[in-house]
């Protein structure tokens, strides 16, 4: 069984795993059933897509370093004080008077879904811009990873993302991409801008939902044949409770879902994708790899919040691993429906 991501550059061992975006903070309502539109005392939390994958590659054991833009008010100064005690190294962020942080609310609807209301237009982590990116912390970097929503927020982080990209592939470094598909953002134009990326990672994290969006395929394997073809070498496919698919050199692990109380699912995606990135590094099987990103995605959804809340550390992760919580299943992907 081949261990290693089969990328055009044979990965490296070691060096930072890096992530780009923009962080957040997260305004959660401390009471069951709290609304937005309603009083209520709330949970904040440093938050964002990026940050939080960060924040677990370090829990996970990791070199973890972030890439962006945060503010000179307060609430950034929280969220980067709080992303660099989480172990991520936040020396090539840029501090900037440009603008403030941007804002999610949070509600959790009584069908279990989740409603974001963000306030974040022209915040300060939108506008960072590919002149600001420090390239030599690239150096020697294991690997870049960004969510997909970076190419629609605004055409300065647009720029920023595709310009990294490029400048990790020719420097050696894996790139790993999120779709991260939102509603608000969901467009042919928006689709197709994914799709150039997708050409360009060597492993991507997509949920079965979106996988289907973007390749028009419904199967699993098909899915998963579709999106191999498009350029990238692993693949997984999350799939909320019901488990996730990681598939890699010509094989496929199927792992079931694990049975926990959910009590927030923010995160957990991310801690997935982080996971798989860290898997990657250290060499591990693909068995060992679903089971690990299957077991740290899952923890995330058992705490509220999860920068600083919720992401699992290493030892919580192995401790689930060992013992047994799910079937994963070897199959050629040449032979998955």
């Amino acid at each position: 069984m081949t261990n290693a991501c089969n990328a055009q550059t044979q990965p490296r061992k070691s060096g930072t795993i890096f992530s780009l975006g923009e962080l957040l903070v997260d305004l959660i309502p401390v009471e069951d059933g709290g609304r937005i539109e309603k009083t209520g005392a709330v949970l904040k939390v440093a938050s964002g897509s990026a940050g939080i994958f960060a924040c677990a590659v370090a829990a996970l054991g990791a070199k973890s370093g972030f890439l962006g833009k945060v503010g000179k008010d307060a609430l950034s100064r929280m969220v980067y004080s709080t992303v660099r005690e989480a172990g991520v190294n936040m020396d090539h962020v840029v501090v900037s008077d440009e603008g403030q942080i941007g804002l999610a609310f949070i509600e959790y609807l009584p069908d279990g879904k989740r409603n974001y209301e963000y306030y974040r237009s022209r915040s300060v982590g939108s506008l960072y811009r590919a002149s600001e990116l420090d390239t030599d912390a690239l150096d020697g970097a294991f690997a870049l990873h960004f969510p997909g929503m970076l190419l629609d927020l605004t055409p300065e982080l647009r720029e920023a993302s595709l310009f990294a990209a490029r400048t990790a592939k020719e420097k050696g470094a894996l790139l790993s991409f999120d779709p991260n598909i939102r509603a608000e953002l969901n467009s042919r134009e928006s689709l197709e801008r994914m799709i150039s990326v997708i050409r360009m990672a060597d492993v991507i994290a997509p949920t079965l939902a979106e996988g289907r969006m973007i390749t028009g395929k419904h199967s699993t394997g098909d899915v998963l044949r579709a999106l191999h073809e498009m350029g990238p070498s692993v693949v997984s496919l999350t799939q909320d409770k019901d488990g996730a698919a990681v598939s890699m050199a010509g094989e496929v692990a199927l792992c079931d879902g694990i049975d926990v109380p959910v009590i927030d699912p923010t995160g957990a995606g991310d801690t997935f994708a982080a996971a798989l990135v860290v898997a990657l590094q250290r060499g591990m099987t693909l068995a060992d790899m679903a089971l690990f990103c299957n077991c740290a995605g899952t923890l995330v959804v058992t705490k509220r919040g999860a920068i600083g809340q919720a992401i699992p550390t290493l030892s919580e992760v192995d401790a689930l691993m060992k013992t047994k919580p799910c079937r994963v299943q070897i199959v050629p992907l040449s032979e998955l429906d």
